[in-house]
């Protein structure tokens, strides 16, 4: 996973952070799927189960990053769920970063988190693992 370079709480300059539960096996996928699919070499990858990474955002409890996905801006601006995944399409060149502008389609945004709430509420059930840090 990459290491924190930027300020505490935020990316590294022109980045985008994404904080991850490492212990999650869809997570890691999905981490893994950005990795190597991320043409613009802005995304970092923050491990919720490394102790380094976590005390890189202290703004955060540990409750909330394990609900849902979390990015973060080099400016400190946070989105969650499904508007984080759009947040990395948006930094993807290509037929990734045009998908990002489905969320200007009337209805869309709402049906992205919906389907986002319905996957996350399940995507330990999936793994067999707890929601506990080290589980």
């Amino acid at each position: 996973m990459d290491h924190p370079a930027g300020a505490a709480g935020t990316a590294s300059p022109g980045k985008l952070a994404i904080l991850i539960d490492g212990a999650c096996d869809m997570c890691r996928s999905g981490a893994e799927a950005v990795r190597r699919y991320d043409r613009s070499m802005a995304i970092e990858i923050f491990d919720l189960q490394d102790p380094a990474h976590r005390e890189h955002f202290p703004q955060f409890k540990l409750d909330e990053l394990l609900e849902e996905l979390h990015a973060v801006d080099d400016r400190g601006r946070v989105y969650r769920g499904a508007r984080a995944i759009n947040q990395v399409l948006r930094h993807q060149r290509g037929i990734a970063g045009w998908l990002a502008y489905l969320w200007y389609v009337p209805g869309f945004p709402w049906l992205a988190d919906r389907q986002y709430q319905r996957i996350a509420a399940t995507r330990y059930e999936r793994d067999g693992h707890s929601r506990r840090i080290g589980t």
